[in-house]
């Protein structure tokens, strides 16, 4: 037992207090359906719609599967990320932003510097193009420059709906893992069977070896007209992206994984009043005893980041992909009212033949292609809205963090008033959004926020290792591997940044200067 008043230095936040650490339920894969897992469906939901809805697609359509191999690094290199992020909530009970507040020159630096890093990406693209599935459902047909207003209005309803959902359930996690549970099994489930009986072999296996096809590039690379903006921002939100990442230790936490259960959730607006959200976390003393639960604890980390959040992008990827590359022509840019779903188009023109060839029942290719168009339609907007629900949930779980543990005045505030720091956060959001979709067009903020999240991860990759070895006991420190795995995801982004950088801003602007 730990002894009264024992304390760990906690860096530059005060000391942690000591306490043992809660025995986890015996690891039995049936336990994934008793509830006892969640966070990692949340993270996925919350990610399958950048990379592999968007951004995979457009880069299939452009270059088929050669560039596959790049989701590839990217997924495994975060996957590592996220696991290294939950090490220290198992620990510590805190989420990793609060592991950063605890690093010198010290909690105000940190906050400062995330908030500002946070604020440009977090624009509301998402709620843009699901809004352009539904406004294309409504028009029956893909929104043009003409149509911005009526994609808006969807828009607005899309984030009002997002705000509806983190109202209710005691704890807004409760909420998220329902709703966002619901939502990738439909989309992973139609899209499977759209695949399977809609796309042939061949296709299939053009996707799987384009995972595999490391170094591939296309001659664009060589001819110069390659778009290293658009390949940067698909590796970084191939997977989370950004801050998205770390994230899920927020959800780790809330879900009350290791010393979490001690800690406390993010109480909702409606039906919260009995949760409590400590400012500061707990850590346990390093017996064998508390060794051996934590081996437990981790293989809940294992099943959920490998066989879950990992699995499920590499599948959430391939499946779109395979659409595009059988139904939209080779070669096709994407613009930007149809990202949302423009392989419906692809299924509407080719898939309704397919259809009646498959089943040989005449004249049913246009009504069997209408109905496949709305299919997709609908599976673009839940994909889409998924992805904007974990944003606008994460942008504010985030800065609420950052203040509850960060600051002094707000460890004043009562353990129950986590929410009044978070709701007010929220409608700031959701008012920039409003914005933000009269400044941009939708497939350009997808852009622009996966450009700050490769630069993101490169900062969270190193802070990650730092905040691990130094602050957490040797005993369950990462290994070296993983510690070789952060900094491999560093120097990864590092690379798409700095080349995204040369192309874009340097070799057009800079250098006909001194020419």
């Amino acid at each position: 037992m730990a002894e009264a008043n024992e304390r760990v230095d906690g860096g530059t936040l005060p000391d942690w207090e000591v306490a043992e650490l809660p025995a986890p339920p015996r690891y039995k894969l049936s336990l994934a359906f008793a509830g006892i897992l969640g966070p990692g469906i949340i993270a996925l939901g919350a990610s399958i719609g950048s990379g592999e809805w968007l951004l995979g697609p457009a880069i299939t359509a452009q270059y088929g599967g050669t560039l596959l191999w790049i989701a590839t690094i990217a997924i495994v290199l975060q996957s590592i990320l996220n696991t290294e992020a939950i090490r220290y909530t198992l620990y510590t009970g805190e989420p990793m932003l609060s592991g950063y507040m605890r690093c010198k020159p010290g909690p105000r630096f940190w906050a400062i510097f995330y908030s500002g890093v946070d604020f440009f990406g977090i624009w509301p693209g998402w709620a843009m193009t699901a809004a352009t599935a539904l406004a294309a459902a409504w028009l029956g047909y893909m929104p043009q420059d003409a149509d911005q207003n009526t994609v808006r209005v969807f828009a607005y309803l899309i984030f009002f709906g997002c705000l509806g959902i983190v109202m209710f359930g005691g704890k807004i996690y409760n909420a998220l893992e329902k709703v966002l549970l619901f939502m990738v099994v439909w989309i992973i489930g139609y899209l499977v069977i759209v695949d399977l009986f809609l796309v042939p072999p061949r296709v299939w296996w053009t996707v799987i070896k384009g995972f595999f096809s490391f170094g591939a590039l296309p001659p664009e690379v060589k001819s110069g007209g390659f778009d290293w903006l658009l390949l940067g921002a698909f590796a970084a939100y191939a997977g989370s992206g950004g801050l998205g990442n770390i994230t899920i230790s927020n959800y780790v936490r809330d879900k009350g994984w290791g010393m979490s259960s001690l800690v406390g959730a993010i109480p909702s607006i409606i039906g919260g009043q009995n949760v409590k959200l400590s400012h500061l976390g707990k850590v346990f003393r390093i017996t064998p005893e508390n060794l051996e639960r934590f081996r437990e604890w981790w293989k809940y980390v294992r099943f959920e980041q490998y066989y879950i959040w990992l699995i499920g992008c590499f599948i959430g990827l391939a499946l779109p992909a395979m659409l595009t590359i059988e139904y939209v022509p080779s070669g096709q840019e994407i613009d930007q009212w149809s990202a949302a779903a423009f392989q419906a188009d692809g299924l509407a023109s080719k898939g309704g033949e397919v259809i009646e060839s498959t089943f040989r029942a005449p004249g049913i290719a246009k009504i069997g292609g209408r109905v496949m168009w709305y299919l997709t339609l609908l599976c673009g907007f839940w994909v889409l809205f998924s992805t904007q629900l974990g944003g606008v949930d994460g942008v504010p779980r985030r800065y609420t963090d950052i203040i509850w543990t960060g600051f002094r005045s707000a460890r004043k505030m009562g353990e129950h008033n986590a929410k009044w720091i978070y709701y007010p956060i929220l409608v700031v959001y959701i008012l920039w959004g409003v914005i933000a979709m009269y400044l941009a067009k939708p497939f350009f903020m997808i852009i622009v926020s996966a450009t700050v999240g490769g630069y993101q991860l490169v900062i969270c990759s190193l802070h990650t290792l730092y905040v691990n070895r130094k602050l957490l006991p040797k005993e369950i420190q990462p290994p070296i591997w993983k510690q070789i795995g952060l900094v491999l995801c560093a120097g990864f982004y590092s690379i798409f940044g700095t080349i995204t950088v040369i192309q874009k801003i340097i070799v057009p602007y800079i250098l006909p200067i001194f020419q």
